[in-house]
């Protein structure tokens, strides 16, 4: 019997295509699984963003990518709505399930399909592998660093806490990852969905630790959730 291939609705809180992220998410994706592409700012430009979005005191601080590569930042209670109206669409469209592209913390989002928000999968897995010990966490922005380390505090663990943002230079991540060499962490949480596998592996060849990224990370969970593809198990090596 032929597997009916299902729909995973790819959801950013900025621009898309996300054409810096889909390669890697389409990595840990069987076959089986298509992925359409939907974004929370699609109809705003950066100007637009900045003037009707940005940040106030006390707001929580999002980061993201705009569609030709340029980084916005705005309040999380500006988009909110934004991404609600989103997931109706990709549900209208016929997605089997959305996966929201962002590691922040959100409200209850109105839908019908599985929706998954990484923040708690990130953070829970995290904090299970660290069992109450030290996690080096690299956020995007200075202006999320007060709130991450309320909330990895809070998830239970004991965050060092840095910045380097994803969508600038690939050397201010190098020379953030050299700083948490010796920091006595056990890994590092890159804590943005931005952040690629190739950056993972310069943290990693940088701070001499293991990384957790959480864009694959979440797309084995929608893999789990998804596939019906059977895959033949690898024949273990013959002792010699």
């Amino acid at each position: 019997m032929a597997i009916r291939q299902k729909t995973l609705a790819l959801l950013t809180i900025g621009q898309s295509p996300r054409v810096d992220l889909t390669g890697d998410v389409r990595s840990r994706l069987p076959d089986d699984i298509r992925i359409v592409e939907y974004g929370a700012l699609d109809p705003y430009t950066l100007e637009e963003v900045t003037a009707r979005f940005s940040p106030k005191e006390g707001d929580e601080v999002l980061v993201s990518r705009m569609r030709d590569g340029r980084q916005a930042k705005f309040a999380g209670r500006c988009v909110n709505p934004l991404l609600q109206a989103c997931i109706e669409k990709a549900e209208g469209e016929g997605a089997d399930a959305i996966l929201l592209l962002c590691t922040g913390e959100f409200p209850r989002f109105t839908h019908r399909v599985p929706l998954l928000a990484p923040q708690k999968l990130f953070q829970f897995t995290a904090a299970q592998w660290a069992d109450g010990g030290k996690v080096a966490v690299i956020v995007p922005d200075r202006d999320q660093v007060h709130d991450a380390e309320k909330r990895w505090s809070c998830g239970g663990v004991q965050p060092v806490i840095t910045y380097a943002s994803p969508y600038g230079p690939l050397s201010a991540i190098e020379q953030t990852a050299k700083t948490l060499r010796g920091c006595g962490a056990a890994f590092v949480c890159l804590d943005c969905m931005g952040f690629s596998q190739h950056m993972k592996a310069r943290v990693a060849a940088l701070s001499g630790l293991p990384v957790l990224l959480p864009r694959t990370l979440a797309a084995c969970a929608a893999a789990e959730l998804l596939s019906e593809e059977e895959r033949p198990p690898r024949t273990a090596p013959t002792a010699e």
